[in-house]
């Protein structure tokens, strides 16, 4: 295994996105998921900057199918996943997380059938994801 082709998913799996929830109105839970926020940027600050794992903006409003605040983000590499998917489970601190892969079965199976949740699972607005 080269650097430049790292080990591929399965099951034509090609990346996976992490979304973390909030809602803007309940403070303590806004104050964790940007806490959250903070400390995935240190804690993975290798991997980011690698381009490993990329993180975006994050939205105190309902966008997409997403119908509450988050904050997302994404990687390519199995390696990643190993990492990244238990130190979400041991610092999400009671906050809704979603993983779910981008696969070629499409958005709706991807967001749903195929999702894993920490924390409640959040309701999100299928109407927008595309089978």
């Amino acid at each position: 295994m080269s650097i430049h082709n790292p080990t591929p998913f399965i099951c034509n799996i090609k990346s996976y996105d992490i979304h973390t929830y909030f809602a803007k109105t309940n403070l303590p839970e806004k104050q964790k998921a940007y806490q959250l926020r903070e400390k995935l940027l240190e804690d993975f600050a290798q991997e980011i900057k690698a381009g490993d794992i990329r993180y975006y903006k994050i939205h105190d409003d309902p966008l997409g199918p997403h119908p509450i605040g988050m904050w997302e983000i994404d990687f390519k590499k199995p390696e990643i996943f190993s990492k990244i998917v238990p130190w979400y489970q041991i610092n999400h601190d009671g906050l809704s997380v979603l993983i779910h892969p981008r696969s070629d079965q499409g958005d709706l199976k991807d967001h749903t059938a195929h999702a894993m949740w920490l924390g409640h699972k959040v309701r999100l607005i299928s109407s927008f994801l595309k089978e």
